[in-house]
Order: structure tokens, then C-alpha cells, then sequence
């Protein structure tokens, strides 16, 4: 199936623009983080669509799609603060530890198997 090219659509409700051609004030939740913005409490000021067949991300009818925000209306990024940089690291600590041998891995401890992979190949659960 050859994909349809996307034609853009600026009186939709939010506007429509094939990659790379929305206009230079939209920027993605990403291009806004790299500059030091975020959002806000603004609503999407439109879409851009590429065709794709791969998957892992939002699809409208085959076209990956990524939300573009008005830099005029974004806001500085707030500061982490020290109290929740200490939750998010105790956060992912408990996500590392295993409950069986209480050893804090490198990685986040698989939900299937609920243990780390050593205590998961010693028990049999790893298959």
C-alpha cells in the first residue's frame, strides 16, 4: 500500500501540516523543552503528519502525528526542586530493588516476573 501524501489543512480545527512545513512559531513539546519552555495551559495549535508504517507512537489512520504548540504562549519550564528530585530518585530506586535478594540493579525490574533477572533464571520464572 502506497502511502497517500498529506495535504495541509489549515482550516481544521487544530490546523493540519505535513512535515516540515508547519509554520516557525509551532514548535513540538520536545523543540519547546530544548529551549527552556513548556507548554502551559494552551491547547494544541496543530498537528504534523508524516506517513509511517512503523509503530510506538499515536497513529490517525496510518500518519504518526506529533502536537505543535505556540512558542508566543509558552511558559519558562519550572525548577526541579531538591524535595522532588529526592522522590523521583527514591521513586526509581524502589523500581530497581529486587524483593528477593534486596539488590538495587541498573535497570527497572521487569512487572511480569517482579524480580531481578539473576533471582528470575534461579527460580525458573525466566523462560
Amino acid at each position: 500500500m502506497r502511502a497517500r501524501p498529506v495535504l495541509p489543512d489549515p482550516g481544521a480545527d487544530p490546523p493540519v501540516y505535513p512535515w516540515r512545513s508547519a509554520p516557525a512559531h509551532l514548535l513540538t513539546r520536545g523543540q519547546l523543552r530544548a529551549r527552556g519552555l513548556r507548554p502551559g495551559r494552551q491547547y494544541p495549535a496543530g498537528l504534523i503528519l508524516w506517513p509511517s508504517r512503523r509503530g510506538g507512537r499515536p497513529r490517525i489512520d496510518g500518519y504518526r502525528f506529533a502536537v505543535l504548540y505556540d512558542i508566543g504562549s509558552a511558559r519558562p519550564r519550572l525548577p526541579v526542586s531538591p524535595a522532588r528530585a529526592r522522590a523521583l530518585a527514591a521513586a526509581l530506586a524502589a523500581r530497581q530493588t529486587c524483593p528477593e535478594c534486596q539488590t538495587r540493579q541498573t535497570y527497572v525490574l521487569s512487572t511480569r516476573l517482579g524480580v531481578c533477572n539473576p533471582c528470575a533464571a534461579s527460580s525458573g520464572l525466566a523462560a
